[in-house]
């Protein structure tokens, strides 16, 4: 499991007190429509276009969740030019299919996930097509999908929005820290139950602007991490309709996320990194020398008595 849906499942473990203010859908709409206004301002107006058969925007969309597009178009094509066809992805390993996709976050996440789309659908259709799914309903095509192993609710949302012309809006994790924030979900919502809420709140031909524009704007490094909802919160309630003022202060001066804090090291470990053993080797030395000369003092001292000795037989003898 990537590090992101970790680190959103602790923040809404802490979010279970704060609650977000009944809205109309009207006035949802109304909100969301502001928001697309405002990141339009920033982000720019148009959304990338891709004609893309089912299989490949079932792959496309894997390089693309949590994920700014150009960064997925890039990965994306370089995961088609890097193999031969699809099949050899199929038959590659992870790590293989994870060095193609080192540019994204989680690569080995999206490997796996690749290859067992593959895996699933060769296996099904004994092909590398899933373009079946355009003629079945919305219902159908979406149970199909959630066959595959590890396909995450982003993927399928996308897929049936892309392909099928559904009115579905695609949340993955990041998007939804954002709307918790924005009071457009609930903090504890699961991403299925996060996709389903949006529905009433965007309408059908915003949906492909409005999630592209807030994935632009959680993977931008500037905002990224920032959106916390108890932050949001007064009294523990937070309020859709303040949304757009807050989020434009937010683009304006964004909070500055907490740094983690280093671990403790143990008092073991700190006394061993304090040792140096340039100090230990030197006195060493030292005393080695100090030996050395006290041993050649001896020795000249023997040597100087024995001639001492000498001279003093000779001149007895004479």
């Amino acid at each position: 499991m990537p590090q992101c849906h970790n680190s959103l499942k602790a923040v809404k473990e802490t979010m279970s007190e704060t609650t977000v203010k009944k809205l109309k859908a009207a006035d949802r709409q109304a909100v969301a429509r502001k928001v697309i206004t405002l990141l339009k301002k920033k982000y720019g107006g148009s959304v990338p276009k891709h004609s893309l058969p089912v299989l490949e925007t079932v792959l496309y969309a894997i390089c693309l969740e949590n994920c700014i597009s150009k960064a997925a178009d890039a990965a994306f094509q370089r995961l088609l030019d890097s193999f031969h066809d699809l099949n050899e992805i199929r038959v590659s390993s992870i790590s293989e299919i994870e060095q193609v996709l080192s540019d994204l976050p989680d690569p080995e996440w999206r490997a796996l996930r690749i290859r067992e789309v593959l895996q699933f659908t060769f296996e099904k259709h004994y092909a590398f097509d899933l373009d079946v799914l355009k003629r079945k309903t919305m219902d159908i095509a979406e149970k199909q999908l959630a066959k595959i192993r590890y396909i995450t609710p982003f993927v399928r949302g996308y897929v049936l929005q892309q392909c099928l012309g559904s009115h579905v809006v695609p949340v993955d994790s990041h998007s939804q820290a954002a709307l918790a924030w924005m009071g457009f979900i609930a903090p504890t919502a699961t991403d299925g139950a996060a996709a389903e809420e949006m529905k009433s709140a965007v309408k059908k031909q915003d949906a492909p602007l409005f999630c592209h524009l807030l994935r632009e704007l959680t993977c931008d490094r500037k905002y990224s991490g920032t959106f916390i909802a108890a932050n949001a919160a007064e009294e523990g309630v937070i309020d859709a309709t303040t949304a757009p003022e807050r989020l434009k202060s937010h683009l304006a001066r964004p909070p500055r996320p907490k740094k983690k804090a280093s671990p403790k090291k143990s008092r073991k470990a700190v006394k061993k990194t304090r040792k140096k053993p340039t100090k230990t080797a030197r006195p060493k030395k030292a005393a080695r020398k100090k030996a050395g000369a006290k041993v050649v003092t001896k020795k000249v001292a023997k040597k100087t008595a024995k001639k001492k000795k000498t001279t003093k037989r000779r001149t007895s003898s004479r």
